[in-house]
């Protein structure tokens, strides 16, 4: 396989994980500190990134190829606070965990109201709480 720059395997992802490396670092997941009235704040972000890529001969070997691809994500997740001598971390919200939350809550839920719903019928009584069926083989009335 040629070392050309576009259908170099190696190379592609060497380009791609320099390219991700620099968005990657205590920049992405902190933020430039903010200072007034005594009191430091620095946010912080949960930063997630991946790539892959790959290459080689086209099936019938006319050809070469390579491609590939990267991405990333950041979400802000709270702040650190600096006052004085006291340093706190101090959490956002996360909204899908609540409405996983309450999911989670709703279907315990049904189900607790399924098992504790009314007998139907005499359906949740016991063999022995029963009168005997005479027509019931191996009973008597």
């Amino acid at each position: 396989m040629p070392d050309h720059p576009a259908t170099d395997p190696a190379g592609l992802l060497d380009r791609l994980a320099a390219s991700i490396g620099d968005s990657v670092g205590a920049g992405a997941v902190f933020g430039a500190p903010v200072t007034g009235d005594g009191v430091t704040v620095i946010p912080v972000a949960r930063a997630r990134f991946g790539f892959g890529g790959g290459g080689g001969p086209s099936p019938d070997g006319h050809g070469e190829g390579a491609g590939g691809g990267g991405g990333g994500s950041t979400r802000p997740v709270g702040v650190i606070v600096l006052r004085g001598d006291r340093v706190r971390f101090r959490r956002f919200p996360n909204p899908l965990a609540f409405v996983a939350g309450v999911l989670v809550l709703a279907l315990a839920a049904a189900l607790l109201a399924r098992t504790l719903r009314p007998c139907r019928a005499g359906a949740c009584r016991g063999r022995d709480d029963r009168a005997a069926d005479p027509d019931e083989p191996g009973t008597t009335a």
